[in-house]
């Protein structure tokens, strides 16, 4: 069985090389040989020849190289299909919806073309209309929270726009969570791991790198079927599930390729050996 691992050649760091290491070793210790691989191997094409792989472990957002090595008959975990849907916010939001599961209430941003940005922002009138403030507006594409932001009147709102229009957006209810939030690590339908995150400076997002805290958690039976629903709605075999807790816990988002590092620091889950033991039963 001729198996890869592959990751981006472009956002490289100390953390996500580690991930990549605790891949490889865990893949070793479940009997395969993965070549480690990074992004540029093959450049999405017409032609070309399939490259001798049979399956494939994507921790990369690469969409289009997903779907590519997909058309040869190549096995790749998470699909092609998973990876734009989790990547992009706005299609999660509406995908959740398609599998009834409840989210925060969520409005997308009209698209506009890059040269032009918003001439007007009569759209907000609308949005306005549908979230009470506070409003989170998010990038539809981002990653450790730095793509979030906070609304607390209708001026704040539209400076947040204006700036950054024209990159796609949605806008979102607020949900108090006393500035905290849970990550479910879901393998195979499986929740095998949790934590609680909390902001330590009072921002309203959690994510660790932005300062926040992981401890270890353990999830209730509605949190747990949220994050194996959720994960199972974006057809992703692994993700990083995040949910804002409450009376009724709501879908926050879905991450195809989560770091979990952290994860398993805070909660003494061997993540790496799970995603290599699932992937070598799934192939």
């Amino acid at each position: 069985m001729r198996v890869a691992i592959i990751t981006d050649n472009y956002f490289v760091t100390p953390k996500t090389e580690e991930i990549r290491s605790l891949l490889a070793n865990s893949f070793a210790g479940v009997g395969l040989k993965p070549v480690q691989l990074r992004n540029d191997f093959l450049l999405p094409s017409n032609e070309g020849e399939k490259p001798l792989l049979d399956a494939v472990l994507f921790w990369d957002k690469d969409a289009v190289l997903a779907r590519r090595l997909e058309s040869f008959g190549i096995k790749v975990i998470n699909s092609a299909q998973s990876i734009e849907l989790c990547d992009d916010k706005g299609l999660s939001a509406l995908r959740a919806a398609e599998c009834g599961i409840e989210m925060p209430t969520t409005v997308l941003a009209p698209f506009t073309y890059s040269n032009i940005g918003y001439t007007d922002f009569a759209f907000l009138d609308k949005v306005t209309e549908v979230i009470d403030f506070p409003i989170v507006v998010k990038e539809r594409h981002g990653s450790f929270g730095q793509q979030v932001h906070l609304a607390s009147n209708f001026d704040e709102l539209k400076e947040i726009v204006r700036k950054i229009a024209p990159i796609p957006m949605l806008f979102q209810q607020y949900i108090e969570c006393g500035n905290s939030d849970l990550r479910l690590q879901v393998v195979g339908e499986k929740v095998i791991a949790a934590v609680k995150r909390m902001s330590l400076n009072g921002d309203f997002r959690a994510n660790a790198t932005l300062g926040g805290k992981m401890i270890n958690y353990t999830p209730t039976k509605e949190e747990a079927e949220l994050a194996v629903r959720a994960a199972k709605c974006m057809g992703a075999e692994i993700a990083g599930v995040d949910i804002l807790p409450g009376k009724k816990p709501l879908l926050c988002e879905v991450n195809a390729n989560a770091h979990f590092k952290r994860l398993m620091d805070a909660t003494g889950v061997d993540v790496a050996k799970c995603i290599a033991e699932y992937f070598a039963k799934s192939i």
